[in-house]
Parts: structure tokens; C-alpha cells; sequence
């Protein structure tokens, strides 16, 4: 019997773990132990094939311990946080699914009432936390929560930080543009307009009140477009005036000028002589 599965519990509460982590390590995770646990007793064995500390009822090839890398990724959150959210459910008896728990160089057990014992195997778990499920059949099969998601609680600084970071990101810059552009609040259900929308200038306001930001602001860029259009035709039309301006004054004076010469090189009438 070559293959094996991990116990469910304990798939449990690594998927635990991976929900409230997303982005944790998990360089240090392990289940199957390796050739040095498996020379020796070790939960992370399998029961029917490997040396275990334990028996269980079933013929099911099963591994009763996980390792979880200590590197959460998560503000506010450390293994120490969560070893002590789980120990602390299974003392006060609102958890019976392990056996013991192991995190730096200390370890929890059933054995005594989950109290701390300082702990001298050669692995000191300062990088993962070690946690051996029992072998009794109700608590392999056991996937109920673990506590872990129930205690993650949001400051309000962390959720503040937390928006922030995403609203400078690429992502969130998209999606709030995306969000501010397409919002039309329109009417609610009574036909009440809705505040914050953008008033619908066209001559369909009385069915359709408010307008998108995205709409309205490309009208109002094809508005600023014709306007500088506009405003170049009317230049145009101030500079041609200009020009003819000028030309009509050069004409006129060339006209004057010419009229003076004629006045100049023509001899004044003589008087006449009065008659006899």
C-alpha cells in the first residue's frame, strides 16, 4: 500500500490557513515525513505503512501531521497568534481534534492539558508549526472551522492601509476609474431621483435624469474640441479681416495719393472776362 492521504481534519485546517494567507509561505510546509521520520515513530507517517505513535481504526493509509510555514504574509497575524487561538480552543474544550502542537521550541499537548512545555527535539519549529491530529475516527473526519477566520478581525488602520496600497495599484486605479466613469445613480424604485448623478441635459431628462461620468465627460470633450475649432475659425476670420483691412487702407491711400497728383499737375481754371 504505496499511496496516502493526508487525515481530513487537518486538510481542514490547512485550507484554513490558505483562506486567512492567501499569500503566506510555504516553503517550510510538509505532511509525508522524509527518510529521518520515517527511521523513527512520527505522526507524519502514514499509519499503515510507516512506524506511527498511534493506530486507527480504519485500513485507510493516513498521515496524521501537517507542518505550516511561520511566514503568513499577513498584517497583524503570526503563528504565534494562531498556535494560540487553536491550543487555546482545545483547553477550553471547544476543540478535541489534536493531539499536539509544536512551535517554537515549545509544545502543547492533549496529554497534559495544553499547557506549555519547552520543547528539546532536535527540530526546534522555529520555522513552521508542527500539529499532530488524534487517531480516534470522529476527529480524522472532522472538517468543522478551526477559529482561525473567526478571530480575523480588520482595524480599522489595517483596512485603511490595506485600501490604500490597492487603490495606488494598478488594479485599483482601473477599478476606480472604471467605477467613477460608469456611475448613473438614476431613479430608485419610486421614481426618486438619486443624489451624486451627473443632470441629463438632453431632451430625454424627464425618463432618463441623470447621466454617466464616462458620458459626460466625452460630450464635454467633443464640446471642448468643437469650441477650439471655433475658436480657430473665428481666428482665422479676425486675421483675414485684418489683412483686408490693411489692403482696403493701401488702396485708399494709393487713391488719395493719386487724386493729389492730378490736383497738383492740373492748372487752376482762369478767371473768365466779363463781357462787353
Amino acid at each position: 500500500m504505496a499511496s496516502w492521504i493526508l487525515v481530513p481534519s487537518l486538510v481542514s485546517l490547512r485550507n484554513e490557513f490558505n483562506r486567512l494567507a492567501p499569500d503566506r509561505a510555504k516553503a517550510s510546509d510538509g505532511s509525508i515525513g522524509d527518510t529521518s521520520h520515517a527511521a523513527s515513530s512520527s505522526d507524519h507517517n502514514p499509519d499503515e505503512t510507516g512506524n506511527t505513535p498511534s493506530e486507527d481504526a480504519d485500513r485507510v493509509n493516513e498521515v496524521h501531521a501537517i507542518d505550516v510555514d511561520d511566514d503568513l504574509r499577513k498584517p497583524g497575524w503570526t503563528m504565534t497568534k494562531c498556535v494560540e487561538i487553536i491550543v487555546t480552543r482545545h483547553r477550553d474544550g471547544r476543540d478535541n481534534r489534536l493531539q499536539n502542537v509544536i512551535y517554537n521550541r515549545r509544545i502543547w499537548s492533549r496529554s497534559w492539558g495544553w499547557t506549555a512545555r519547552r520543547y528539546t527535539g532536535a527540530n526546534a519549529h522555529t520555522e513552521h508549526a508542527h500539529f499532530s491530529a488524534r487517531y480516534t475516527t470522529a476527529q480524522e473526519r472532522d472538517t468543522r472551522p478551526w477559529g482561525l477566520l473567526e478571530e480575523d478581525d480588520v482595524t480599522k488602520s489595517e483596512f485603511t492601509a490595506w485600501m490604500t496600497e490597492w487603490a495606488r495599484s494598478t488594479a485599483g486605479r482601473e477599478s476606480l476609474a472604471r467605477a467613477v466613469l460608469t456611475y448613473d445613480p438614476g431613479k430608485d424604485a419610486n421614481g426618486k431621483v438619486l443624489p451624486g448623478g451627473i443632470v441629463n441635459p438632453g431632451a430625454d431628462a424627464a425618463t432618463n435624469p441623470t447621466v454617466g461620468a464616462a458620458w459626460a465627460f466625452n460630450r464635454a470633450v467633443v464640446a471642448a474640441i468643437l469650441g477650439y475649432q471655433v475658436r480657430d475659425r473665428v481666428d482665422e476670420v479676425e486675421a483675414a479681416v485684418k489683412t483686408l483691412d490693411q489692403q482696403v487702407s493701401a488702396r485708399v491711400d494709393r487713391v488719395q495719393a493719386a487724386v493729389n497728383t492730378l490736383l497738383e499737375r492740373t492748372p487752376p481754371p482762369r478767371p473768365s472776362t466779363p463781357a462787353q
